[in-house]
């Protein structure tokens, strides 16, 4: 997965990686929704879905973050860290009221 061992190449995974997933996720969701299956449950709160994909999204950043880890790629793991952080910040300034 990872050649380089630099900062830059974990930077790009740690951004595109969770971007994409939620996407697909997202995607997936809405389709489902779309042919009649999955309606949304009104027994959660109205940004459930919202909340826990982008929580899942950003935790899928320790799959790469355990390769890097077992090829001793310090570098490329600080790279993921980086964004993973900026990421769960933004998570929490954006739903810290409702979860907390």
């Amino acid at each position: 997965m990872f050649k380089k061992n630099s900062i830059v190449s974990g930077l790009l995974v740690g951004i595109i990686l969770p971007i994409v997933a939620f996407a697909l996720m997202y995607g997936l969701f809405e389709w489902i929704e779309s042919m009649g299956a999955g309606k949304e449950n009104t027994l959660f709160s109205k940004d459930f879905r919202l909340r826990t994909l982008g929580i899942v999204s950003i935790g899928l950043n320790a799959f790469p973050m355990n390769i890097a880890f077992k090829k001793k790629q310090t570098q490329t793991m600080r790279g993921i860290v980086i964004p993973t952080f900026i990421f769960v910040v933004a998570w929490l300034l954006y739903f810290g009221k409702s979860v907390l």
